[in-house]
């Protein structure tokens, strides 16, 4: 009879801890609950209502989708296909050729030398047992030491390929001096035409050159050296480049020669305005990549 009582009492002991346990555990659900629902408040407020926080969440996903894309690309562009290697190629060699051709309009326009090549036709015209080709391909020469200097550990060993660049290029030249032999200017104003198109045509070659982000001609190396140096556009450092070496080449003149030989009006507006018409190409190629471009630019949020 007195084990009833405390089996009884066992009993109701036990069923108390339990029901004890039970309330802790909705006690700390709730607080969860609550928890949750403070976080979920906070963050409308900060995105600016339920259906902006959807949006920024689906945004998100889209960015980081976007992301991943660019790292394929630059992957890709990092490694490019022998076709992608090829095509760069062909884009700089077409470069070259067509600098060379506005190089000789230049010259044909008779108002002076262009500024990357005056300062080996005054050495030339002052040591007339030196070809104007060797001592243009040892300008070329000295131009791939100063990107040297300037760029250090940054220069690379496929930049020396600039040099048999540099004898193509003189090939070019030599070239189109004999296919527009027969078609001088006349007048004072043809040749100021001549002139102008020889600029147009040269900094198109340059343009091509760089873009195709492969080996440039040595006088272009030194201005894309110097533009990534120190940030200014390479338009703007071609405009110092190119008055640079026509002050070279004046001095070199009156050094060797006596006399002002090999440089005229020509060669000062070519110096100021070559890397001009480079920049008026590279913005034109801008614009048209923006135009082709797909992505549309993020709108801002909405407030609620």
């Amino acid at each position: 009879m007195t084990a009833r009582p405390e089996n009884r009492g066992s009993e109701i002991r036990v069923k108390g801890k339990s029901m004890g346990r039970e309330r802790s555990g909705e006690r700390r659900a709730d607080r969860v609950v609550a928890a949750s629902a403070s976080t979920a408040e906070s963050r409308e407020h900060v995105c600016g209502g339920p259906a902006v926080c959807e949006r920024a969440s689906a945004n998100g996903a889209g960015a980081g989708r976007f992301g991943d894309m660019l790292e394929r690309m630059a992957v890709l562009f990092e490694a490019p296909s022998l076709a992608s290697l090829a095509g760069r190629t062909l884009l700089m060699l077409a470069g070259i050729v067509v600098m060379a051709l506005g190089i000789d309009i230049v010259v044909r326009a008779g108002l002076g030398n262009s500024p990357i090549s005056a300062c080996p036709n005054v050495l030339s015209l002052a040591f007339t047992q030196v070809s104007f080709g060797v001592f243009m391909l040892m300008w070329q020469c000295v131009l791939v030491a100063v990107q040297i200097v300037i760029l250090r550990r940054d220069f690379r060993v496929v930049d020396l390929l600039q040099i048999p660049i540099s004898v193509l290029f003189g090939l070019c030249i030599d070239v189109f001096v004999q296919l527009l032999g027969p078609l001088a200017p006349a007048t004072y104003w043809q040749s100021c035409l001549w002139l102008v198109a020889g600029m147009a045509v040269l900094a198109l070659g340059i343009v091509m050159t760089v873009l195709s982000r492969t080996v440039m001609n040595c006088g272009e190396a030194v201005v894309q050296a110097v533009s990534r140096k120190t940030g200014v556009r390479f338009g703007t450092v071609k405009v110092g480049f190119d008055c640079t070496c026509a002050a070279l080449a004046i001095v070199c003149a009156f050094a060797f020669t006596g006399h002002l030989t090999g440089v005229r009006e020509g060669t000062i507006v070519c110096a100021a305005f070559t890397g001009v018409i480079v920049n008026v190409y590279m913005a034109a190629i801008r614009k048209v990549q923006a135009l082709l471009s797909d992505d549309p630019e993020p709108q801002p949020a909405e407030e609620a």
